[in-house]
């Protein structure tokens, strides 16, 4: 007689003939196990690490996303293999519900791709390495992408999104001023 233990891959025997015998346990094995990763998730995970490479301060909110100066700057990582996911531009760049709280730069054109989403006002260098090929402006004030602190940079209007901004691709400095509503008050 053989009594299965509901735990996976157990198998007694049980002999009847002795009672004080103890029962002789083999495992068995099954092919079932953890699935194999896939292509996306491999990609993200390097993505994510190869981050923590250039910039070793941030948290991991979600096997996706890092999280760095508490919350101030975001990364989403959706490398290609992820397929495109093209964004609700007017929800995605503000997951957190908070209105008029974020910018955020998107490694693709027409906001796809990897995310970094930047909530802190003023001057600050940009800790992803993304290329910023598309712009969401989610706030009530300009927002400049410059490549060094000092320089004027590329302005964008509050609450404007540009799905095609390669001319910024190597901007690596962004700056909020929370005072200026347009551009041309610079």
């Amino acid at each position: 007689m053989k009594i299965s233990l509901k735990e996976p891959g157990v198998v007694c025997a049980v002999a009847l003939s002795s009672a004080l015998a103890a029962p002789p346990c083999t495992a068995t094995a099954h092919a079932s196990g953890p699935r194999p990763a896939s292509r996306c998730e491999t990609d993200t995970a390097q993505a994510v690490a190869a981050q923590l490479q250039r910039a070793p301060d941030g948290r991991l909110t979600s096997p996706d996303t890092l999280s760095y100066g508490g919350g101030a700057e975001v990364i989403a990582f959706r490398p290609p293999s992820c397929a495109a996911a093209r964004r609700n531009t007017e929800r995605d760049c503000d997951e957190d519900g908070v209105l008029d709280n974020a910018v955020c730069l998107y490694d693709r054109r027409a906001f796809e791709g990897s995310r970094q989403a930047i909530k802190a006002t003023g001057t600050r260098r940009l800790n992803g390495s993304i290329a910023i090929m598309s712009i969401k402006n989610d706030r009530p004030f300009i927002f400049l992408v410059k490549k060094t602190p000092a320089e004027r940079g590329t302005c964008f209007s509050p609450g404007e999104g540009y799905g095609n901004t390669g001319q910024v691709a190597g901007q690596r400095w962004v700056d909020a001023h929370p005072s200026l509503r347009e551009c041309g008050a610079l």
